[in-house]
């Protein structure tokens, strides 16, 4: 199985993904404010880590080990930190709309293991696919490149 394809089976097709996260997947220079976002969206989609650091790495083939160590880091804080939990605000591909992790419903679960979240107030939709990207010559290219990468 590609792991493109794998990492589909969770977030649905990449035409339905938050632009703003494909550009920063496989265009924007890396940084903190970077991983967090991807990792946000990743986890509180319910992407498994290694899957999302399998495609993060996929996408990113040449950054840094610091990058990718970050990006296993905020996967992990995700989980576990009182504060990222509290603070952590990302796109709900199901019900499609911006969302907030519920740190008082923390132990709560949906029927499809994830955490209960709240909708957050004002948050605009998001455009959707590569088209609406800054650059989807660029980003079109580039997944190609990733779409037939294994397991």
């Amino acid at each position: 199985m590609s792991l493109l394809h794998a990492i589909e089976q969770y977030l649905g097709s990449n035409d339905s993904w938050p632009s703003s996260i494909i550009y920063r997947l496989f265009a924007e220079t890396r940084s903190p404010s970077v991983v967090k976002e991807l990792v946000a969206f990743f986890a509180g989609n319910g992407v498994p880590q290694t899957r999302a650091c399998s495609l993060y790495n996929a996408c990113n083939p040449t950054t840094k080990e610091l990058v990718r160590q970050l990006f296993y880091a905020r996967y992990s804080l995700w989980h576990t930190s009182d504060t990222v939990r509290r603070y952590s605000m990302y796109y709900d591909i199901r019900i499609k709309k911006h969302v907030r992790r519920d740190v008082s419903y923390f132990r709560d679960f949906l029927d499809d293991g994830r955490e209960n979240s709240v909708l957050v107030p004002g948050s605009a939709a998001p455009k959707l696919g590569v088209e609406n990207t800054a650059t989807p010559t660029l980003i079109s290219t580039r997944l190609e490149l990733v779409r037939p990468e294994q397991l």
